[in-house]
């Protein structure tokens, strides 16, 4: 049990709240981490930690920073994605960093398409009408 001093401290403090959050997504060709909200410097300690135990399990596997879902990134996040570059990682999309540091990147930037997954009638039917369907994947 806390003293109460102590307890009364910490009911003062200001609890913190962010919306950046990631998901690690781990692959047999490539580990990709998910990042989603907002990137902020109050954020990189975690993150950076995270990197840390992933690097440890990556051996020849590429590190994909999927940055499709971020917001905002301030100015210490934008030099902690361009260090993560410098580690090998690649974004997805590619160009992320670049417009990002040029200042054209657009929050909430929509989703690269995913192509739906035909089912077998409908490959059937678009092979009938001559249509090209992509392969699922």
């Amino acid at each position: 049990m806390l003293p109460a001093s102590h307890a009364a401290k910490r009911a003062t403090q200001p609890v913190r709240t962010t919306s950046f959050r990631y998901y690690i997504h781990d692959g047999v060709v490539a580990c990709r981490l998910e990042l989603l909200g907002s990137l902020t410097e109050a954020d990189l300690a975690e993150l950076t930690g995270c990197w840390r135990t992933a690097k440890t399990t990556l051996g020849r596997r590429k590190l994909i920073l999927d940055l499709r879902a971020l917001i905002s990134v301030d100015e210490a996040g934008k030099q902690w994605l361009a260090g993560m570059a410098q580690e090998g990682a690649v974004y997805a999309p590619e160009g992320y960093l670049r417009e990002l540091v040029a200042g054209r990147h657009t929050a909430g930037a929509e989703p690269l398409p995913v192509a739906p997954k035909s089912s077998l009638l409908g490959r059937i039917v678009g092979a009938l009408r001559g249509a090209g369907v992509a392969a699922a994947k």
